[in-house]
């Protein structure tokens, strides 16, 4: 049987308004300063109340001279940090530039972060592969149900393609392609969302809702506007085994599910 694969567009999640976006933020910001010069603040806002924020990358400078990179911010997605201030610094370039003072919940960690890397609320934290392989799979055994369809078995050999393929999604970009390894009569959905600084923040709260959520959307409960090329996939009466991956990378995320039977 000839190996059959969809492709499915990412689904459009919970829009949240960016912390500080409204700020001017120059793009040379992190670059090399001159030794005789420092940035100066020229103006301060002080927040009466801290603000819940979580980054999306950039740098944390340790002062508003931005001499010194303490931490780049790729390495605290996860971090709740409360904004305390914002400042306006005049780069040695003469650039104006917009910053962020932050200090991490555990107060361990602060320093001024540019405002667009800055964003409003609590990411939800990472989220549990697990749990959401296990509604992912549960959600699509009730959509089968419905149609009077046996319910497909979890394969843990096709779990671990599955996980392959979902952690290459974000390691290789746009040069991923899919590996089923020889696994017969191969079907298969894959999906990403990569969260546009418009959306910064994924509307599941835990891998549980992932998984049930990104069911309702293939399914086309919640996005209407898909393809419904991933209906027949979950509907299939050739099928009887599934695997599922799911990577997680701050608020964007990878799913590869599988399908087959034995040959």
């Amino acid at each position: 049987m000839k190996v059959k694969s969809i492709m499915i567009s990412a689904a459009t999640l919970l829009s949240v308004i960016g912390f500080g976006a409204a700020g001017t933020v120059s793009s040379h910001a992190g670059t090399a300063l001159a030794k005789s010069k420092t940035a100066k603040v020229v103006k301060t806002t002080n927040y009466k109340s801290k603000h819940k924020v979580h980054v999306r990358g950039g740098w944390m400078y340790s002062s508003s001279k931005l001499t010194h990179k303490n931490h780049h911010m790729t390495n605290y997605l996860y971090t709740k940090f409360y904004a305390t201030k914002k400042v306006t610094i005049r780069e040695t370039s003469g650039h104006k530039a917009t910053f962020n003072y932050l200090v991490s919940k555990d107060g361990k960690e602060k320093g001024y972060v540019p405002a667009s890397d800055v964003w409003n609320q609590w990411g939800y934290g990472k989220y549990s592969v697990s749990a959401y392989r296990k509604q992912a799979i549960s959600s699509i055994n009730q959509e089968r149900a419905k149609k009077g369809l046996y319910a497909l078995k979890e394969s843990t050999t096709l779990d671990k393609i599955a996980q392959k393929n979902s952690d290459r999604m974000l390691k290789d970009g746009k040069k991923f392609k899919i590996d089923v390894e020889g696994t017969p009569h191969a079907g298969w959905i894959v999906d990403s969302y990569v969260a546009p600084k418009s959306i910064p923040i994924i509307h599941y709260e835990n891998g549980t809702q992932w998984g049930e959520g990104s069911v309702d959307s293939w399914m086309r409960y919640t996005d209407q506007n898909r393809d419904i090329g991933a209906i027949p996939y979950i509907l299939s009466k050739d099928h009887t085994q599934i695997g599922v991956g799911g990577t997680q990378h701050g608020q964007s995320i990878y799913m590869v599910v599988l399908f087959s039977h034995k040959s």
